[in-house]
């Protein structure tokens, strides 16, 4: 049998969100699916040879504390899950980063957080649209969307 992918959206405000996305593929009998956990740099743009770079020039992309305080937390989240997991770093637009790199590892499916409650999450949608919005648009594969806040029994399963 042949190992399938799942692109999970990584957001530091929903830490758990891999875990769950882990949860939800296992309660689906997918033992054979590694999780590829990306997590999108807003604040970068990728130049032509295809290094990251950030727009704000007091960042260095490669040793930056935020991508190791990013990884520590997903070492310590997706530890114990029983699911093989890897780590990716994207730059720019959440949802394009995120069907490149379904795009790349042939991913059955992108799994990703609902957007952030309140005036901020709805202005950001009003804006430039939610990411969900732009991925079910654009995709051949399945775009899964967990709620922020699990209901109880969930939680009790994870």
């Amino acid at each position: 049998m042949t190992m399938r992918s799942v692109v999970v959206g990584v957001d530091h405000r929903q830490p758990d969100l891999p875990r769950r996305a882990a949860a939800l593929v296992q309660s689906l009998g997918g033992s054979l699916v590694e999780l590829v956990c990306l997590w999108v740099d807003e604040t970068a743009v990728t130049e032509p040879t295809g290094f990251a770079v950030s727009v704000d020039p007091d960042i260095v992309m490669s040793d930056d504390q935020y991508a190791a305080d990013v990884l520590e937390g997903l070492n310590r989240s997706m530890a114990d899950v029983g699911l093989p997991w890897s780590a990716v770093r994207g730059a720019g637009d959440p949802a394009r980063e995120l069907a490149r790199v379904a795009d790349e590892v042939g991913a059955a499916m992108i799994v990703i957080g609902a957007r952030r409650a309140g005036l901020r999450g709805w202005a950001q949608s009003m804006v430039g649209g939610t990411v969900a919005g732009h991925l079910i648009h654009d995709q051949r594969r399945p775009v899964v969307v967990l709620p922020e806040h699990p209901r109880d029994d969930e939680e009790e399963s994870a």
